[in-house]
């Protein structure tokens, strides 16, 4: 079959085999049998032929390409300037919303006061955090509760209690460092029972 052909080599008939746009192409009915004739048959008319149906499939196989690679650059650019504008414009919550003229802090839930009242040793529920929090002092409770429960800084601390910023940091880097030494000694007790 391949003495029939000149325009094919045994060579480049092995290397053809072997190519995968090739082997896309013929896969089709119409253009493996358009293939066999101009393999069978090489006039003019049937390699004309053969050629114009490459042709056609290779457009269309490079036009889906750059459609796929144009979607996804445009979807990367899409979501890049999502968060940018994120970034520039976040939400704020004065805002309205909708038509009805309420402002997103209007659709926020805000806490009541009985929530608010609760004291920061009612909301331990580790026993050994619990015991080891019986044991401080008032002032480092004070500062615990200040600092993590209603997150005022030290500097609103030191303000609002008439100290200096440095004694309400050593005050909590105390209560902490004694939190720790109190629960692990209340952990190792109770491992020993």
């Amino acid at each position: 079959m391949l003495n029939k052909c000149p325009f094919i080599t045994t060579k480049a008939y092995e290397e053809l085999k072997e190519n995968l746009l090739f082997k896309s192409f013929v896969q089709e009915d119409v253009h493996w049998t358009s293939f066999r004739e101009a393999f069978t048959n090489p006039c003019p008319k049937s390699l004309a032929n053969l050629n114009k149906q490459f042709h056609m499939y290779y457009v269309e196989i490079r036009f889906i390409a750059y459609l796929t690679k144009l979607i996804r650059y445009t979807a990367i650019n899409f979501d890049r300037k999502r968060r940018l504008e994120h970034l520039r414009y976040p939400l704020t919550l004065d805002q309205p919303v909708g038509e009805s003229g309420s402002t997103w802090i209007d659709l926020v839930e805000g806490r009541t006061n009985s929530e608010i009242n609760h004291c920061f040793e009612d909301q331990l529920v580790s026993r050994s955090l619990y015991s080891a929090y019986k044991r401080l002092t008032g002032k480092q409770k004070e500062v615990l509760e200040l600092s993590y429960r209603l997150g005022a800084s030290d500097t609103e601390i030191a303000q609002s209690r008439g100290i200096s910023q440095q004694a309400v940091s050593r005050r909590r880097k105390r209560a902490l460092e004694k939190l720790k030494y109190e629960r692990r000694a209340y952990d190792d007790c109770n491992k020993c029972n």
